[in-house]
């Protein structure tokens, strides 16, 4: 089945959206899995999580368990979550100080750079050399304290850097590697995942999803700016002092940054906080969203409080999105909608975000 007969114009001013049934078939998740989650660099983890040789935490991109550790060297490196005898799995959870992986199935063993180092009973196998079935390796990069795997290195030259863009050189007045983890909360949605991407994409919606956003916000100003591989919303805070609003801005930010990363990371950046926002298909109809917070001060009781402020504003607004993203979820399988068109001065944010799947999607 061809998934892609259909057109997509690169100009919004002609085009038209993606068609209902790329949300609502299982069989694009299939294809989009292999051509853009293997192919893009995949938020996985922290290192403050593989700090010590030996330390070590088991992630997944898409539906490839990975893992990724620091070696006896030092060096961080990440690796397929799959012994090469039978696909049992080499290692669970995180833990630290370890000096093999043993895989949990039949036993073989692997040190932290990857080699086979034991195969019991196995005497009697021909032509079996161990250095043929080393953990395959993950590519991974880092940004600051976060690191970034890829499965598919061969796809295309793109390093994490060419996929962040500005974004380092934009925040770095927030000092985002001496941030520390506060929170983090999960929110299974029943939507697609780039139903909830669409929608993330866009400020279109705030005035009418989003009253205490708004009144955060200037939305007059409120601007989408596309590069190559991401987007950025800009949303200046609306000035004076108001006993209703939480943020205020400061000297060095004035507005809230809200950076989308193709195909499926979001930084949202404020005065005093980061956090990511990373959606993950579970199903072709059913999306996990994972929010992290980071802050510098996460002890001092004031700190707690400002936490404590952040996440409920930000879990309001994540009750808002769920709730809008599961009604179109539903309505994308009626038969009176198919395809619709692009606010110009709004959705440039989703139409580029729609033109990167189109162009991975075709891609071989």
């Amino acid at each position: 089945m061809n998934l892609l007969n259909f057109d997509f114009d690169e100009r919004i001013e002609y085009a038209e959206t993606l068609p209902a049934r790329c949300y609502t078939d299982a069989a694009y998740l299939v294809a989009e899995q292999q051509r853009i989650f293997n192919r893009t660099w995949q938020l996985v983890g922290r290192l403050d999580q593989v700090v010590e040789p030996g330390s070590y935490f088991t992630a997944n991109v898409g539906d490839e368990p990975i893992v990724i550790v620091r070696g006896d060297d030092g060096e961080l490196r990440g690796f397929h979550n799959v012994c090469r005898h039978r696909a049992g799995p080499v290692a669970q959870g995180q833990g630290s100080c370890i000096k093999k992986f043993r895989c949990g199935y039949h036993g073989w063993t692997y040190s932290t750079d990857g080699r086979l180092i034991g195969v019991p009973d196995f005497d009697g196998v021909e032509n079996f050399d161990r250095n043929d079935f080393s953990l395959l390796p993950v590519k991974i990069q880092v940004w600051e304290q976060f690191i970034f795997a890829k499965l598919d290195g061969r796809a295309n030259a793109f390093s994490l850097r060419d996929f962040l863009e500005d974004i380092p050189a934009t925040t770095q007045h927030c000092r985002v590697s001496d941030m520390k983890f506060a929170e983090r909360r999960d929110y299974m949605i029943d939507c697609n995942w780039k139903v909830y991407v669409d929608n993330y994409a866009e400020g279109y919606h705030v005035p009418i999803v989003h009253p205490s956003l708004m009144r955060e916000i200037d939305f007059q100003r409120y601007r989408t700016v596309t590069s190559r591989f991401s987007s950025l919303q800009d949303a200046p805070i609306k000035a004076g002092d108001d006993p209703e609003r939480r943020y205020s801005a400061t000297a060095e930010q004035s507005e809230a940054l809200y950076f989308w990363v193709f195909p499926n990371l979001m930084l949202n950046i404020y005065p005093d906080n980061l956090s990511t926002n990373l959606i993950v298909p579970v199903g072709h109809d059913k999306t996990l969203t994972i929010f992290e917070w980071y802050f510098h001060d996460v002890e001092s009781a004031a700190a707690k409080e400002r936490i404590k402020t952040t996440v409920d504003l930000s879990d309001e607004i994540q009750q808002e999105d769920i709730w809008i993203c599961e009604q179109v979820q539903r309505r994308l399988k009626s038969i009176a909608y198919d395809r619709g068109r692009y606010s110009v001065k709004r959705e440039n944010g989703v139409h580029q975000f729609h033109s990167l799947w189109m162009e991975f999607m075709e891609a071989n």
